[in-house]
């Protein structure tokens, strides 16, 4: 593979065995390194980033497409909480709506954490894996942030319940449902 020249500049890797090839490497780390501003963020912040534009308990069908294209863009891995996600979607619903001649509005929002609680007691009610639901809270719940080694030290102070934002809430969900007994 060729290194491609921009006008009239020689190749900042054409060779890294010579002091000066080691130099145009250097630099060009340096260079890059000191943009902070323009070093993209990984992969977890891009997926939290986008599950934090979305309420999963009030999400349109027509957004969850939205939102199950944006995590794939992101770099999220089709597993299977995005395939039950993926269900749930417009081009799902109405699709198997045309298929069985059903009704299906892709305007009106839907409560994810609902469907996914309610499955989740059914399946234990009739002796069923609720294994998969519970997968599917646990994903919608945002990553938990790492604790500070100081912030170990220092007491953790609990805000009220009405200043947790709904992202909170399904991390809180989904850890109860998979604290619960099989």
């Amino acid at each position: 593979m060729q290194n491609e020249v921009a006008s009239g500049q020689p190749p900042v890797f054409s060779s890294v065995r010579t002091e000066a090839g080691k130099a145009r490497v250097r630099a060009a780390v340096a260079g890059f390194q000191s943009r902070p501003g323009q070093v993209q963020p990984s992969i977890p912040e891009k997926i939290a980033a986008v599950k934090a534009r979305y309420d999963a308990r009030s999400i349109t069908p027509q957004d969850i497409d939205q939102m199950f294209d944006a995590l794939v863009q992101a770099g999220q891995p089709v597993t299977a909480p995005m395939l039950l996600l993926n269900s749930m979607g417009e081009k799902f619903r109405g699709h198997l709506a045309g298929i069985t001649g059903g009704a299906f509005d892709g305007a009106k929002p839907v409560d994810l954490l609902s469907v996914a609680q309610l499955q989740i007691q059914r399946a234990r009610k009739q002796g069923g894996s609720s294994a998969g639901w519970e997968t599917f809270l646990a994903f919608l719940a945002p990553p938990q942030p790492h604790p500070q080694p100081n912030a170990l030290a220092q007491p953790q102070h609990q805000a009220p319940a009405s200043s947790h934002t709904a992202l909170e809430h399904v991390a809180r969900l989904a850890q109860q449902a998979q604290a619960r007994p099989h």
